[in-house]
C-alpha cells in the first residue's frame, strides 16, 4: 500500500503510530538533538562572564583557583580581563546562534518530510477504504484530517525540537549548577517547578478538550461548504441560497463557541503562569539579596542565579504561548490515529490469486446482501453473465440493480452466497485484478479537471493521447470531441462542467473501451439523456459491449430490447427472466411495463452519434 516510504500499513489509533514515522528521520533528528544539547550547554555558560565581570572586574574579587591561570588577573589586568569576558560573551552568543540555526533547520526539514509521508499514506489509506465508509463519512471531515490535522504535526515537532527540548535541558543543567554553587538557594529557586507543572497540566487538559470540539466543528463546516458547492445547480435552481447561508452560519456559530472556549483557556493560561513566575522571581530576589548582605553569596553569583531563574521561566512562558499548539497537535494525532485505525470492509486475502487471463464469465450464486445488518437488499440472486452476451437488469428504484453491479466490481461483498469470476470467488482474487477487468459506465460519469483525452486515458495506466483518441474512434464518438474548441485537448471544468450530459457519457464510454476490460457494467447510462442523444450514446454502448460480458441497468426498457437475457427485480429478488420477446409474451411484470411504454417502444432506433 505504501508508496512513499512511510508506515507499511495503517496501524491502530492513538499516538504510537507517529513514532514509526519519526524513526525514519532518526539521523537528522539525532544531529539536531545533539546541536540542541550543545545549545543548552552554551546557555548554561552564558551568565558566567557576567558573574566575573561584576565580581572580579568591578569589585576586584580574586578569581576562583581553577580560573587563576586561564584568565588575566583582576587586580593587575582588569582591562584585559574585561576584554576577554566581553569576547567570551560575544563568542557564546555567536555559537548559540549557529547551533540554533543548524538545529532548527534540521528539525524543521525532518518535520516537513514526516508530514509529507503521513499525509501521503493517509491519503492512500482513505482512497482504498470501501465505498460504504465514504458514504457514511463527511468529505469535509476527511479533508480536515488530511489537511489541518496533519499540518499540526509539523507545528508539534517544531515546538518540541525548538522550544521544549532545549529549555528542558537548560532547566536540568541550570538546576545542577545552582545546586553546585549554593544548594540552599537552589532548592528555594526550583521550589516553584511543581506549581508550574500543575498549572500547565490543568490548562493543557482544558485546551485539549476545547480544541477537539473545535476540530469537530471545523470538519462539519467544511463538509457543509463542500456539499453546497457540489450541489450548487440545485441550490440556485430552487433559490435556496439564503437557507444555505443560515445553515452555514449555524455551523460556524457552533465552531465559534468552541473556539471561544479554547480562547478562554488560552487567555487564562498565560497570566496564571506569569503570576506564579512573578511570585517566584520576587521570592528568589528577596532571598538572594539577603544572602548577599549576609555574605553567603556574591553579587555575581546572585546575577547568575537570577539569570538562571529567568531562563527557567522561559520554558513555562513558552508553554503558555504554545499550549494551543500542543492541544491542537494532541487532538490531531488522536484524530489521525482514529482515521488510520479504520479498516476497509473489502479485504484482500494474503494468498489472493492473480490469474494470467480473464475471460469475463461472471456468475452470481444464491447471493444475499444487505448494507445494514438485519436489512436485506438482495435475496437469493443467481444468474450467469457469459462473454459476448448482454444481461439487462430492470426493476423499480431500490430493487437492487446497482447493488448487483457493485458486487461484480467488488465494491462490496455478499452477506451470503458468492460472486464467481471464471470459476474463482471474487474474494479469493487480487482486488486490482478484479477492478482492472471490470469497466463501469455510470449514469453520471465522473470527469476530472483535465483535457478530454486525459480523462479518456484515465482508463488505462500507460495510455497517452494517441491511444485515447483511438479508443474514442473505436466506439464512434470521436466526432463529438472534434467539434469542441480545442478538440481532444479541450480542458473541461471540475466534474466535467463544460460538457453536456451526452458528452460526459461519451468520455466514460471511450474510457471504458480504452480500459480493455472483458466485463462492462452500464449503470443506467442513458436515463438522463434526451432521445436523440440517447440513440447516439446507445450506439456507442453497443460498440463497447461487443464481444464483452455486458451488464446493463436501465429504467427505460427501450434500451434493453436487444439484451440476451433480461432479469426483472422486485425487492431484491429476480421475479422474471428471459429475452424481451419471451417476457412480453409471458404478460407478467415486464409485459405490463412494456405495454405501458408501447408508443415509445415502436419508435425505430437511429444509428449514428448526434449529441447536443
Amino acid at each position: 500500500m505504501n508508496r512513499h516510504g512511510g508506515n507499511p500499513g495503517p496501524s491502530s489509533g492513538g499516538r504510537a503510530w507517529l513514532l514509526r514515522y519519526l524513526a525514519q528521520e532518526r539521523t537528522p533528528f539525532l544531529v539536531g538533538s545533539v546541536m540542541t544539547v550543545l545549545r543548552s550547554a552554551v546557555l548554561l555558560l552564558t551568565p558566567w562572564p557576567l558573574k566575573f565581570l561584576f565580581d572580579s572586574v568591578l569589585l576586584q574579587h580574586p578569581l576562583p583557583h581553577r580560573f587563576a591561570g586561564l584568565l588575566p588577573d583582576p587586580v593587575q589586568n582588569r582591562a584585559a580581563l574585561l576584554d576577554v569576558l566581553v569576547i567570551a560573551m560575544i563568542g557564546l552568543g555567536f555559537i548559540e546562534a549557529l547551533l540554533v540555526y543548524g538545529g532548527n533547520r534540521l528539525l524543521l526539514d525532518a518535520g516537513s518530510r514526516v508530514v509529507m509521508r503521513v499525509r501521503a499514506d493517509l491519503f492512500a489509506h482513505l482512497q482504498r477504504m470501501d465505498l460504504g465508509f465514504h458514504r457514511r463519512t463527511q468529505g469535509g471531515e476527511l479533508m480536515t484530517r488530511i489537511g489541518a490535522d496533519v499540518r499540526q504535526l509539523q507545528d508539534l515537532i517544531a515546538a518540541i525540537g525548538i522550544d521544549v527540548v532545549p529549555h528542558t535541558l537548560s532547566i536540568v543543567g541550570m538546576a545542577a549548577v545552582m545546586m553546585w554553587v549554593n544548594w540552599r538557594f537552589a532548592l528555594f529557586a526550583v521550589a516553584v517547578a511543581p506549581v508550574l507543572f500543575f498549572v500547565a497540566r490543568y490548562y493543557a487538559s482544558r485546551l485539549r478538550r476545547s480544541l477537539r470540539e473545535v476540530r469537530h466543528q471545523e470538519g462539519n463546516l467544511w463538509s457543509a461548504a463542500q456539499e453546497v458547492f457540489g450541489a450548487l445547480p440545485v441550490v440556485q435552481a430552487f433559490a435556496r441560497e439564503s437557507h444555505e447561508d443560515r445553515r452555514f452560519a449555524r455551523i460556524a456559530d457552533a465552531g465559534l463557541a468552541a473556539n471561544e472556549a479554547a480562547n478562554e483557556a488560552q487567555a487564562q493560561f498565560g497570566p496564571a503562569i506569569g503570576l506564579v513566575l512573578a511570585l517566584a522571581t520576587g521570592a528568589v530576589a528577596w532571598y538572594g539579596a539577603g544572602s548577599v548582605m549576609r555574605g553567603t553569596l556574591t553579587v555575581g553569583e546572585l546575577l547568575v542565579f537570577m539569570a538562571y531563574v529567568n531562563r527557567m521561566a522561559t520554558p513555562a512562558r513558552q508553554l503558555a504561548k504554545t499550549g494551543r499548539v500542543f492541544g491542537r497537535s494532541i487532538v490531531a494525532i488522536e484524530r489521525i490515529g482514529e482515521c488510520r485505525a479504520e479498516r476497509s470492509a473489502i479485504v484482500e486475502m494474503p494468498d489472493a490469486v492473480r490469474p494470467d487471463h480473464c475471460a469475463g464469465r461472471v456468475e452470481l450464486r444464491h447471493v444475499v446482501f444487505g448494507y445494514v445488518p438485519g436489512e436485506t437488499v438482495l435475496r437469493d440472486v443467481s444468474f450467469v453473465l457469459d462473454p459476448g452476451r448482454m444481461v439487462a437488469l430492470v426493476g423499480e428504484t431500490g430493487s437492487g440493480k446497482s447493488t448487483i453491479a457493485g458486487l461484480i466490481a467488488r465494491f462490496q461483498d455478499p452477506t451470503a452466497g458468492s460472486v464467481v469470476l471464471d470459476g474463482f470467488d471474487l474474494r479469493t482474487l487480487q482486488l486490482d485484478f478484479v477492478r482492472r477487468n471490470v469497466a463501469t459506465v455510470q449514469q453520471d460519469p465522473l470527469i476530472f479537471r483535465a483535457s478530454v483525452w486525459e480523462n479518456i486515458a484515465y482508463g488505462h495506466p500507460s495510455a497517452g493521447r494517441t491511444e485515447a483518441i483511438e479508443a474514442a474512434r473505436q466506439v464512434g464518438v470521436a466526432s463529438v470531441f472534434d467539434r469542441l474548441p480545442q478538440g481532444f485537448d479541450t480542458v473541461v471544468g471540475e466534474r466535467g462542467g463544460m460538457l453536456s450530459g451526452g458528452q460526459r457519457q461519451c468520455v466514460a464510454i471511450a474510457r471504458a473501451m480504452l480500459a480493455g476490460a472483458p466485463i462492462v457494467l452500464l449503470d443506467e447510462p442513458s436515463s438522463s439523456l434526451d432521445p436523440t442523444t440517447e440513440r447516439g450514446v446507445m450506439a456507442a454502448l453497443r460498440q463497447l459491449a461487443r464481444g464483452r460480458s455486458a451488464l446493463v441497468i436501465a429504467h427505460r426498457l427501450e434500451t434493453v430490447v436487444e439484451a440476451d437475457l433480461i432479469l426483472v427485480l422486485e425487492r431484491g429478488r429476480i421475479i422474471e427472466r428471459g429475452t424481451h420477446d419471451e417476457l412480453v409474451a409471458r404478460r407478467g411484470a415486464y409485459g405490463r411495463l412494456w405495454r405501458g411504454l408501447l408508443p415509445a417502444a415502436e419508435t425505430a432506433p437511429v444509428a449514428g452519434v448526434v449529441l447536443s
